[in-house]
């Protein structure tokens, strides 16, 4: 979201990463104002506090609006430096939250001008983190995912899809709550059927790696080690997008929006889910499937459905690039953004 926000809003904004890693590097290579407040840790005080005197000092100079925070933890350690300021402080929330939980607590205190959730799902708990502070929806912006003209055949090539494959991808982290292993259990009811299961995902922190491992051990144990193909860490999804014919993704926990649905609606692939989260509003049945969770006999029908139908994967993947746009074209997000922020008196954002 923040590389699409680089892309397509140059000059209106500046990012503070607070990490170095990959976002970082493609920031800058986009060619984004990026400041780098460290590697900031919880656990490591004087990381927190050289952060938020870098920032203090930024703000100091660069004369800016507003600071937008991503996640709870952030917007505890940093809105309180930008509202001391005398800068708008706003929270971007795009996850559910319990109000529990002590960072969300610290949130709580440090205070907001304005609330932005990614799905009118999220937006339900909006209150726990900041009540009484206004709240508007703003879906995450997505460029089209537009390929190559050769980018199908180069890239299941590459993969070692056969011309009468049909292509399910599974594009997402490797979090347990993805649904790895509700969608190849589905599959494995189908082996009739002409399938190949991609994964895109690298497995970073350890319990995503006890996840792989547990991948593993499912495609072994369902005899499924040439219909699956683990294609670890990834950054060419539009390409993987362009050789696959539908993605799907079986979550048994909401996702609290879905970039990659969005991304695989506007490059015409249709997309099965889950029917809970913010889900239900990118993905409708003009453009994918949705079933209830944990159902696997379901789950399987609908992808049964899809791999059978070729026409039906064109009739429906032809419909997804509207789909997604009416939610997620920058051209119209980003107005957005600046209209909820004119509320609160701010025209421009950092």
């Amino acid at each position: 979201m923040l590389t699409t926000l680089a892309e397509c809003g140059k000059g209106r904004f500046e990012f503070a990463v607070a990490a170095e890693g990959r976002l970082l590097t493609e920031l800058r290579e986009r060619g984004a104002q990026v400041h780098c407040l460290g590697d900031v840790r919880l656990r490591n005080p004087s990381s927190i506090l050289r952060a938020r005197h870098l920032l203090r000092s930024m703000l100091r100079t660069r004369h800016l609006a507003s600071v937008v925070c991503h996640a709870p933890w952030s917007h505890a350690l940093f809105a309180g430096v930008a509202r001391s300021g005398g800068v708008a402080a706003v929270l971007w929330q795009h996850d559910r939250a319990t109000g529990g939980p002590l960072v969300e607590r610290a949130c709580r205190a440090a205070g907001a001008d304005l609330v932005i959730c990614n799905s009118h799902w999220t937006a339900r708990t909006a209150a726990l983190l900041q009540p009484g502070v206004p709240c508007h929806v703003i879906y995450c912006p997505v460029r089209s995912a537009a390929a190559t003209a050769d980018a199908r055949v180069r890239t299941r090539a590459a993969i070692g899809a056969q011309a009468e494959d049909v292509v399910v991808l599974a594009a997402s982290r490797l979090e347990p709550w993805k649904g790895h292993l509700d969608l190849i259990l589905a599959l494995s009811r189908l082996v009739s059927r002409p399938w190949v299961l991609w994964i895109a995902g690298g497995a970073q922190r350890p319990h995503e790696r006890a996840h792989l491992a547990e991948i593993e051990a499912e495609v072994r144990r369902l005899g499924l080690e040439s219909r699956v193909r683990l294609l670890g860490e990834r950054q060419d999804v539009r390409d993987l997008l362009a050789g696959a014919d539908l993605l799907a993704q079986a979550n048994v926990e909401p996702e609290p929006f879905g970039v990659i649905f969005a991304e695989a609606l506007l490059a015409g692939v249709p997309v099965v889910t889950t029917n809970m989260g913010g889900a239900p509003e990118i993905v409708s049945s003009s453009c994918g499937r949705l079933v209830m969770p944990g159902d696997i006999n379901l789950l399987a029908e609908a992808l049964d459905g899809l791999i059978l139908d070729a026409r039906l994967r064109s009739t429906l993947g032809a419909a997804g690039p509207a789909q997604a746009a009416s939610r997620c074209d920058p051209s119209l997000v980003l107005p957005r953004i600046d209209e909820v922020l004119s509320s609160i008196g701010v025209t421009t954002a950092a």
